[in-house]
């Protein structure tokens, strides 16, 4: 084994060495026929080809350690002053930059962007922050270390000006894809990358424009040097450390929304948390995270049956969502057009606050009814990904999650290993999430094929399981002996989750992946967009399948149902449904806000109907506070749950997904749209309010 990690070492030390020894000889051979500065560029990108290279072969921090280390050493085959000018300029400052730039790169990759990463988007990442801080801070002590030990190891000046100008240049190159150029990797959803199609043409100018950095960092530090000498280099590092730590610091300190929630932040459920009475009224919410409505116009004509296994519901396809995410369209959804975004930004009040309010309405009104409320699995409440039941204490009001427990004995059931993650791999994770951001476009390329990214895409095949299992468990988590009335939520994601599922709506421990001719043939612009919609029907075929037990428990008739989704889905997906095609809203700006709306009423039969009614998802209280002769927003003076002309025009507003991207007291709306004439598929009713700016 240490023999295999000594040759996995060695093979590319040596290969970088040789190769980069070569062609500085040659380069430095053609110092009389060539610019300097061209010299300088030629041998800039003969290094950065070769680094993707060598990462290419064996993806490890380790791997890149030594390539830089053999690349730094064959400057030794330099010819004529090779790096005189440079160790002149750096003169006794050398070390100190050195240690500075490799104090900033080690600070990067495990402090600094990892804890930005996992203050913005720790749905998934089950790790407490301090463990991260220490292990971390640890893991980039040790790199500080080993390149220190290179460059007391160096035996002459040339050498120790080499390390230290490709330590600054490296220190620099990250510092600039970190924070100046966008991230260029793919949005991740759980553990996994989604990895939508980049065009030949996108890659092309990606590749030119880290040559381009390349290039004038090389040739910025030299003029910098030369010009100025280290020192200000030195103070310009120091800056940027104190910086990023104050930063980090800042975020740490914040409220820490989005951190905490899930089965850790409350009680695990009783044996079986949703009650529905035979005599009593119910209710039951059942939201789909994700469920883009116009999918349920081909679900119908692939399964026809489901019009009469979903009796009594009407479907609303001409439904829309507040914004292309969770953030944006679910408060509408639980609270009524008093939670849109812009109309929670008018109250400048703390969104977290905000955020519970909208959680609230339906559980306050209810309990006050003499309903017994039960929330399980409640998505976001808290601004947490999870949801924290913490912040839902309402007499008459049970909140919890459904334990893991639940998806392993129907895995053991089907002999489908679940592979927990460890709490170190989630700080691999943020490392790993970290060299993506600080590394060129093509480098992040490279790691995205070639990194260490099973144990999390084992995880995100659990995630797909976990969500299939809880949805099939309904049955399972279902009480009909109650004899109170019941208002019931219950989330699931599964349609946010489709990578691993089945087209016989089985999980997976392989993506779902077809050829793009047969993507092509079955009419979806992307793979994306098929396995979407592959596990759209499955979803809804779980649906079909929990009606049915409701109605042999005798509960069906007396339970106003409502199916519902917060948003669509953002990315290649094209809506080809009849009437898309009628209104010219086919593309993916309008796919991103198409929610899913079905409702049954108490005592509604006959095969599903479907209803041309413009009913946008923030209708949702109103029609579930229907049962109990309407609702109130007890926060806003007892104002009705009503629409109260907001329906029209109707407002999108596009804000980022992070909750921690936001301001503490209002969203950050970076795209507003106005749908006026209540049609979401007629292209001529959206208008711009505010256009994304890229500046």
């Amino acid at each position: 084994m240490k023999t295999v990690v000594v040759m996995t070492l060695f093979v590319p030390f040596l290969a970088s060495f040789l190769l980069m020894f070569m062609v500085l000889r040659r380069l430095t051979s053609a110092a009389a026929t060539l610019p300097s500065s061209v010299l300088l560029a030629l041998g800039s990108i003969a290094a950065f080809g070769l680094l993707q290279l060598c990462i290419w072969v064996s993806p490890t921090p380790a791997v890149l350690l030594v390539v830089l280390a053999g690349m730094a050493l064959a400057t030794q085959g330099m010819q004529g002053e090779g790096l005189a000018p440079m160790t002149a300029a750096l003169g006794s400052s050398r070390f100190a930059l050195y240690l500075l730039a490799v104090i900033t790169l080690a600070s990067l990759i495990y402090l600094f962007v990892p804890i930005t990463t996992f203050l913005t988007s720790p749905g998934e990442l089950s790790i407490h922050l301090d463990f991260l801080l220490t292990r971390n801070a640890r893991d980039a002590m040790v790199l500080v270390y080993l390149a220190l030990a290179v460059y007391a190891l160096a035996f002459s000046p040339r050498l120790r000006t080499a390390l230290t100008l490709i330590a600054v240049a490296a220190a620099t190159v990250a510092l600039l894809y970190s924070y100046a150029l966008p991230f260029g990797y793919p949005m991740m959803t759980g553990l996994t990358f989604e990895l939508m199609p980049v065009s030949p043409l996108t890659q092309g100018l990606r590749l030119l424009a880290d040559l381009a950095v390349v290039v004038l960092v090389a040739c910025g530090l030299r003029y910098l040097l030369q010009r100025f000498g280290a020192r200000p280099l030195i103070a310009s590092a120091l800056v940027v450390n104190v910086s990023l730590a104050a930063a980090a610091a800042v975020g740490i300190l914040r409220d820490r929304v989005g951190e905490a929630g899930g089965p850790h932040s409350a009680a695990q459920l009783p044996a079986q948390p949703l009650r529905f009475s035979r005599s009593q009224p119910n209710v039951l919410i059942l939201f789909l995270d994700r469920f883009m409505g116009s999918y349920v116009e081909g679900i119908l004509a692939t399964d026809p049956a489901l019009k009469d296994r979903l009796s009594g519901f009407t479907w609303y396809p001409r439904s829309v969502s507040a914004g292309e995410n969770s953030i944006a369209g679910l408060h509408p959804m639980l609270g009524g057009y008093d939670y849109l975004p812009d109309v929670m930004n008018r109250r400048d009040r703390p969104l977290v606050d905000l955020s519970v309010e909208a959680y609230s309405i339906l559980p306050r009104n209810f309990a006050a009814k003499g309903y017994q409320v039960n929330v399980v699995n409640p998505k976001g409440l808290g601004f947490t990904m999870a949801g924290d039941c913490r912040f839902l204490v309402i007499d008459g009001v049970h909140c919890a999650h459904i334990p893991q427990s639940v998806s392993k004995h129907l895995a053991q059931e089907m002999g489908v290993p679940l592979n927990d993650l460890a709490t170190a791999n989630y700080a691999d994770l943020l490392v790993l999430l970290g060299a993506m951001r600080s590394v060129p476009y093509a480098t992040k390329g490279v790691i995205l094929r070639r990194g260490p990214w099973r144990p999390f895409l084992d995880h995100s095949a659990g995630t797909t399981f976990r969500e299939w299992a809880e949805l099939r468990s309904l049955p399972l988590l279902t009480n009909t002996d109650a004899t109170e009335p019941n208002l019931n939520f219950v989330s699931n994601i599964l349609a946010h989750e489709p990578y691993y599922m089945g087209e016989d709506c089985q999980p997976k421990r392989q993506r779902l992946v077809v050829s793009e001719e047969e993507v092509q043939r079955r009419g979806h612009r992307s793979l994306f967009s098929l396995q979407h919609a592959v596990t759209a029907r499955c979803v809804l075929l779980s649906v079909a399948d929990y009606m049915d037990y409701l109605k042999t428990q005798g509960v069906y008739d007396n339970t106003r149902i409502v199916i519902v989704s917060d948003h669509g889905i953002v990315g290649p997906v094209d809506d080809l449904s009849s009437r898309a095609l009628a209104g010219g809203t086919q593309s993916p700006g309008y796919v991103r806000t198409r929610s899913v709306l079905l409702v049954k009423p108490r005592g509604a039969s006959g095969a599903l109907q479907v209803s041309e009614t413009f009913m946008p998802n923030a209708e949702t209280p109103r029609i579930v506070c229907e049962e109990i002769g309407g609702c109130v927003n007890p926060y806003l003076a007892n104002r009705p749950i009503t629409a109260q002309g907001r329906d029209d025009p109707f407002l999108v507003s596009i804000v980022p997904w992070q909750f921690s991207r936001q301001d503490p007291r209002a969203f950050v709306i970076l795209e507003q749209f106005a749908l006026e004439g209540r049609d979401p598929y007629d292209a001529h009713a959206w208008k711009v309010l505010k256009a994304r700016s890229y500046e």
